[in-house]
């Protein structure tokens, strides 16, 4: 028996016979569970119905809303697609590494059909048979593909710059089936890049490496020759008075004489060899495994190819060069090492005359640790009264008459003893100290004529005195100058000072101005080293100049046979049709101050008459 009816019979007392009422009360009961049933199932119905109705409802919405979003996907896809056509294309490979299929949009970037491309530029995109191409697709640690670059011509001929990034496509087994690859054009942040490089990287003046890079790529050549054991040599060039050049004529005539200097050396090194401009008119020179015997023939032709005239906006300019030179590893083993020992070389062709090369000794390290310590010591002398004048007589050329003197310095060290100007006088330039130096002898001159004139009551003797540009820069000469005339009572005729054509042709207006105001104090005005300088010829007549100072270079020319030298020749006689007084330095024997008569020129001096002497000896000598 069913369960159930067994529950609802036992509910109505049933034990195994009915009643009528009982029977009617029980089909009843029957009745209405099954209309209840009934009406559960119709209910269960009417819900199915309306949940399937929504269910079709939202599965139609669905489908809308998914086609919607599929189109607008594609949509953009296309958008981006045709945006990205003048920077992008896309390839297909097959397991051999070869084109299957090129994007149309390699004609937009390139202006090439997919054939034409895929005919010209296989060869480059091709990564070779199929058992190399995973070793080649240039997967990072990380499992991203690294991608790579290749230069390209455009339709024109133009190169374009382009990053390649490849993707492996796998079968189901996980064997490569071929490669897709995505190609970008960045050329223009390529010559971005390399605009940055240059800026970085070039001198901005002259196109060649700077020090940084310099500095980049001797760490590197170090790096390589240490393990190679090769040699590579290291030039240190410095071009001889360029500063005089900048200070006279400017730095625009300054900036293309180095131009044209880094022009001729170009023409002379080989392509693989270094070549840095480090700072002003200082240059580094790097060959590469190259003999000593073959570096110095090159050398001579670099030298050579330098001095060759340049003529610049009308200045014909005869120029030479100082060059240090180190070896590797032999001077040096690190970039710092090697810098310093090949400019100490460089300042050793200085000392020498310039217009020559020296190769690095150890010795020459000790000679500059000298000077630091002279660079030390000169402050405190000054101070310590470790300085002295000597003077040195001025004659007429016609009677070897005495009527002046120039005044010259000498040091008295402590240690090394007397040392000549030629030792310390560029030290104190580079300084600054030449400018307290310099009040010290204007001081001492004035002293020294101020006892002159108490003793023998004679004014008409004067003392030359050499002047610095620096001091006409900074050291407030006419202050100098008009203080010490008042305060020791001398007649300011009594002082001629020395300029070189230097600070004559350094900012001419501001020079004129100064030199006109110390002439007022009667301070007579005598340019020194005459001949030496650059165009000093236009700048003559503007400048209220006494006296014309021959060089010595020019006095050693004469010859004993007493045949005519133009260049001195001209000097005097301008010097004469200008009304200056013509003075020769340097004269040393008997012939040369007999031409010099013969010629017209004043005053001489030199060792023929007599060398510099102390004070006391001078006064002795020339006045008693």
């Amino acid at each position: 028996m069913n369960s159930l009816l067994e529950y609802q019979l036992k509910s109505l007392g049933y034990t195994g016979t009915f009643t009528e009422e009982k029977l009617l009360t029980f089909i009843n009961l029957v009745n209405d569970t099954y209309n209840k049933s009934d009406e559960n199932r119709a209910y269960q119905r009417k819900m199915l119905e309306y949940a399937k109705d929504k269910i079709n409802k939202l599965h139609a919405l669905s489908l809308e809303e998914k086609k919607n979003r599929i189109f607008f996907m594609e949509e953009k896809y296309k958008r981006l697609l045709k945006n990205l056509q003048p920077n992008y294309f896309f390839y297909t490979k097959n397991n051999e590494g070869r084109f299957t299929s090129i994007s149309d949009s390699v004609f937009n970037m390139l202006g090439f059909s997919t054939e034409e491309f895929m005919e010209k530029y296989s060869d480059i995109f091709s990564y070779g048979l199929r058992s190399d191409i995973k070793s080649k697709m240039l997967i990072s640690e990380y499992g991203y593909n690294v991608p790579y670059e290749v230069i390209v011509q455009n339709n024109l001929g133009t190169d374009f710059y382009l990053e390649v990034t490849e993707y492996p496509i796998f079968d189901d087994r996980n064997n490569i089936l071929g490669i897709e690859g995505i190609v970008r054009n960045i050329t223009e942040h390529k010559v971005h890049q390399k605009r940055i490089t240059n800026m970085l990287y070039s001198d901005t003046l002259t196109g060649i490496s700077n020090r940084l890079h310099l500095e980049i790529m001797m760490e590197k050549l170090i790096a390589e020759n240490e393990k190679s054991k090769n040699t590579f040599s290291m030039l240190y060039l410095d071009i001889d008075h360029f500063k005089h050049i900048n200070d006279t004529l400017g730095h625009d005539v300054g900036d293309i004489l180095l131009q044209k200097v880094v022009y001729s050396i170009n023409a002379v090194i080989r392509a693989s060899d270094i070549f840095a401009r480090i700072g002003g008119d200082e240059f580094v020179i790097i060959f590469k495994d190259i003999k000593k015997k073959k570096l110095e023939q090159i050398i001579d032709k670099l030298m050579y190819v330098i001095q060759n005239i340049h003529t610049i906006n009308g200045y014909e300019l005869h120029v030479t060069s100082s060059i240090g030179v180190v070896i590797f590893p032999y001077d040096g083993v690190s970039t710092v090492d090697l810098m310093k020992r090949a400019d100490i070389a460089m300042y050793q062709s200085k000392k020498k005359g310039r217009n020559t090369y020296t190769f690095f000794d150890e010795k020459y390290s000790e000679l500059l640790q000298d000077e630091m310590q002279l660079m030390q010591d000169m402050s405190q002398a000054i101070d310590n009264n470790e300085f002295e004048l000597y003077y040195q007589p001025k004659v007429l050329v016609k009677n070897n008459k005495v009527i002046a003197a120039e005044a010259l310095i000498r040091w008295n060290h402590t240690f090394y003893g007397y040392i000549l100007p030629n030792k310390f006088i560029a030290l104190a330039e580079n300084t600054g100290l030449i400018l307290k130096l310099g009040r010290w002898v204007i001081r001492e001159v004035c002293v020294f004529l101020h006892s002159l004139n108490t003793l023998h009551k004679n004014k008409d003797f004067s003392v030359a005195i050499n002047i610095s540009i620096r001091q006409f820069q900074h050291g407030n000469l006419y202050k100098s100058l008009k203080e010490n005339i008042e305060k020791y009572d001398i007649d300011g005729t009594q002082i001629s000072i020395e300029i070189t054509e230097s600070i004559m042709m350094e900012n001419v207006d501001s020079m004129i101005k100064i030199i006109n105001k110390i002439k007022k104090l009667g301070v007579h005005i005598s340019l020194d080293d005459f001949g030496t300088g650059y165009s000093t010829l236009s700048y003559l007549s503007k400048l209220s100049i006494d006296e014309l100072k021959i060089d010595k270079a020019f006095v050693d020319k004469i010859p004993q046979d007493g045949t005519n030298t133009i260049v001195l020749d001209t000097i005097i006689a301008m010097g004469k049709t200008l009304n200056m007084s013509v003075v020769a330095e340097g004269v040393e024997h008997e012939y040369q101050r007999k031409y010099l008569e013969d010629k017209g020129c004043d005053i001489y001096q030199g060792h023929l008459f007599s060398k510099a002497l102390p004070e006391k000896e001078y006064i002795s000598t020339q006045f008693n």
